[in-house]
């Protein structure tokens, strides 16, 4: 009797370890670029939160100053960037913003974006963009008014382009991925 009541107990865990759900939000990877010994400077990923899948961008973690100086002392909170519900969306809003590569500083724009630690919420604010070309290397400058300073990041075009062209590659490795 005890021999076939162990074996209905481990018959029927899975039923219920499978019924679980998980309240953790899913942050998947997709593309990313490293600097300054692995600290992460740039990443598309996937975030999964309640059964809805979005794609974001971080730009990574802002320093505090003006256009010229900046001093990062924040290692916890990053940038977020919505780029879409769909991979196809997402690609075509990083296509949009590579295109202000080439334009003049005085054509900025504007985007939604939130400021958390780890993933992103809900709570978006209005970032400005703007291009900037510094010698021979072109920028777009992230920049956000937080807690009366502001907040900034630099990301060079060849580090954007690579990872417009992860998530391109991600893309053709999985077709059916929406």
């Amino acid at each position: 009797m005890k021999k076939a009541l162990i074996i209905l107990i481990f018959a029927l865990m899975p039923l219920f370890l499978s019924a679980q759900e998980s309240a953790i939000p899913v942050r998947m990877e997709i593309a990313q670029i490293e600097a300054n010994d692995g600290q992460v400077q740039l990443e598309a990923f996937q975030f999964i939160k309640d059964g809805e899948k979005s794609y974001w961008l971080s730009v990574g973690h802002l320093g505090v100053g003006d256009e010229i100086i900046q001093v990062q002392f924040d290692p916890l909170f990053e940038l977020f960037i919505p780029l879409g519900d769909t991979l196809e969306e997402a690609i075509d809003t990083m296509e949009d913003m590579k295109d202000y590569f080439g334009k003049p500083s005085s054509e900025k724009f504007e985007m939604d974006g939130c400021l958390a630690v780890g993933f992103p919420t809900k709570d978006l604010q209005t970032v400005t963009i703007v291009p900037r070309r510094v010698f021979l290397t072109r920028n777009l400058i992230f920049k956000l008014e937080y807690d009366g300073y502001e907040r900034n990041t630099y990301v060079p075009r060849s580090n954007f382009v690579s990872i417009l062209s992860g998530l391109k590659f991600y893309q053709k490795l999985h077709p059916n991925e929406e």
